[in-house]
Formats: structure tokens, C-alpha cells, sequence
């Protein structure tokens, strides 16, 4: 039996049923462990109020204690320093890294005073950047209680993950928000499998489920927070796409004045065009002072 600690909210049941599926047709047998994070005892609070590792901390805890096998975590969620005993066994290929607009019209297509919902600062700034007349509001809650809230009328749009709609196969109108406007935050779109550093057998019992390119992606991504020193609620936007044995990355940050987005597409270790990416941003944002 492999035990596998994700968060109760559907959509990780979804993500846990991506990994659970896989083990079921080599033969083993799986049990699902619901852990409640930080994140759920405070739903009321803005997320960037909570402090980093606030969905996974309680979960990646539970196979450091021996009481699950695996955590599977939306990678976004994943601070850049996991504990010493942990290692990211398996990244998922990579569904859609971008976010959306679950909204009857556009982005520029909204009316002046809309109001928008999201728990992101990077998603806050970069829509007050494109529509200064619209008017963001905090939304907390799992995917389908923010998407309740906007059939409800509470807000004229909300902004998601693509990925998120496309997991649970929600029938709900949106629009693709472009990768330059909005940035995605950095690991957006990919499944992450974490479980004991030295746990070879399970890693190696995952090989055919990882895959390579989206990891590549990953640690390119993450390289750039390093540098910028971003978080996973900090107003900064990274993605990264390998092309053959190319990598093209675009990072942004805003303060909702202002926006400062830069590009680059190299070969080599992911983890030097990360930074190069990250330091490019870096050198940009010093040269209009946006450094926060």
C-alpha cells in the first residue's frame, strides 16, 4: 500500500487521482490521506498575510513523520527550500501554465469599475497595471467556491489557472490571459510528487510518470525566484518553455504603476538560464526603481 498526503480541496484529489492511477496499473494499491493546511484553517485571510509554504508545510509533514508514502502538491505551492529529508521524486507533464479570465467579456472588454477577484498580488498588480479603472478584490476559497462566488454575481470576473478548470473539467466561459500581460507565477500548471530523498525504489517506481521537459521548465523557473526573490504570493511572474534543446523564458514584475517584463531563450543547465533570466529582471527593475 502506498500512502499519498495531499490537501482535501478537489482539485487535489484530482491531482492525487493523476499519480494514484499511474501506481494502480503497475499494480500497487493506494490510499489517499486528506491533511488540512494553513491555508484551510485561515480562509478569511489574504494569502500573502499567511506566510510562505502555507499549502504544503502540514502535508510534506506527514511523509517526513513516516505517516504517508507521498505528497503530491500543485508545484507552485512548493517553496523553494523543501526540508533536508525531502526531494521532488516525479513532476507531472505540465498541463496549461497559464491564467484566465473567467469572465463574460475580455480584459479590455470589461466595464470601467468591474469588479475582479483574485488571491494573487501578482495577478492584483498586473491587472491594475492593464485597467487602472477596474477594481480588484481579495478572493480566497478552493476553485469551485470562487467560481460559486462569481455565478453568484459577487464579482464581474475572476482570474485562475487554466490548469485548474482543465483538471476538474469545469463547463465555464474564460479567456486565456496572455503570457506577457500576465505572467504566470513561477511552476503554474505542473504536479509535483515529494517523498523521502533517499527513497530510490519510489522514485525509480515513478520514472515513466516524470517527465523530463516539464522539470527542466521547473527548476528554470525557480532558478529566476531565486534571484528576484519571489515568492509563491509575491508580485513576480516567471515561465519558461523547452523548445528542442532550447529554453525561452519570460519574467515580470509589477507594482501596479508600473511593469517590467523581460525575455530570453538560450541552451544550457536550467538552472544558469534561471538566474540569467532572473538577473536580467533584476538589472531592469533597478533601471526604473521598482525594487521592492
Amino acid at each position: 500500500m502506498i500512502r499519498i498526503a495531499a490537501r482535501n480541496s478537489q482539485l487535489s484529489q484530482v491531482q492525487v487521482k493523476v499519480v494514484s492511477d499511474y501506481l494502480n496499473k503497475l499494480g500497487y494499491e493506494t490510499e489517499f490521506i486528506g491533511v488540512k493546511t494553513k491555508a484551510d484553517l485561515f480562509v478569511n485571510e489574504p494569502l500573502y498575510k499567511l506566510g510562505k509554504g502555507v499549502f504544503e508545510k502540514e502535508v510534506n509533514e506527514y511523509v517526513i513523520r513516516g505517516l504517508a508514502d507521498l505528497a503530491v502538491h500543485s508545484m507552485k505551492d512548493l517553496t523553494s527550500n523543501l526540508s533536508e529529508e525531502l526531494d521532488i521524486l516525479a513532476t507531472v507533464k505540465r498541463d496549461s501554465p497559464y491564467d484566465v479570465l473567467v469572465s463574460k467579456k475580455d480584459v479590455f472588454d470589461l466595464d470601467s469599475g468591474s469588479v475582479i477577484g483574485t488571491s494573487s498580488i501578482r495577478r492584483k498588480n498586473f491587472m491594475t497595471f492593464l485597467r487602472p479603472d477596474i477594481l480588484v478584490k481579495d478572493l480566497r476559497g478552493n476553485i469551485d467556491t470562487r467560481i460559486k462566488k462569481y455565478t453568484s454575481g459577487e464579482y464581474v470576473g475572476i482570474i485562475i489557472a487554466e490548469a485548474s478548470i482543465l483538471r476538474l473539467n469545469l463547463n465555464i466561459n474564460y479567456f486565456k490571459l496572455n503570457p506577457i500581460d500576465f505572467t504566470p507565477e513561477a511552476n503554474q500548471g505542473i504536479i509535483a510528487v515529494v517523498g523521502k530523498k533517499n527513497d530510490e525504489r519510489t522514485r525509480k517506481l515513478l520514472s515513466e510518470l516524470h517527465d523530463q521537459e516539464t522539470f527542466n521548465e521547473a527548476i528554470a523557473e525557480r532558478s529566476t525566484m531565486e534571484i528576484v526573490g519571489g515568492g509563491c504570493h509575491s508580485p513576480f511572474g516567471v515561465y519558461f518553455e523547452q523548445i528542442d534543446d532550447r529554453l525561452l523564458g519570460i519574467a515580470s514584475f509589477s507594482n501596479g504603476k508600473k511593469k517590467i517584463t523581460v525575455t530570453i531563450e538560450r541552451k544550457g543547465n536550467p538552472k544558469d538560464v534561471g538566474h540569467e533570466l532572473g538577473k536580467l529582471l533584476l538589472g531592469e527593475m533597478k533601471n526604473e526603481n521598482l525594487i521592492p
